[in-house]
């Protein structure tokens, strides 16, 4: 998906409808600009290459130790 296929304003009312949680016109501006930031980072990181041969991160599990 490309930043410009990202509808974040219809995406934001869409799921505040989903989970009944009303925004407030006055901060719809807001949450639209923020959810565009973070599609931004998100298609930044979708876009690296990661060589196969990278080990992956260890799994934190609270409670054990190392």
């Amino acid at each position: 998906m490309t930043e410009s296929d990202f509808d974040a304003e219809a995406y934001a009312r869409e799921m505040a409808r989903l989970v009944h949680l009303p925004i407030d016109a006055a901060h719809l501006p807001g949450v639209v600009q923020n959810l565009r930031l973070a599609a931004r980072m998100a298609a930044t990181i979708e876009g690296m290459a990661i060589p196969r041969e990278r080990e992956a991160a260890p799994v934190f599990i609270a409670g054990r130790r190392a």
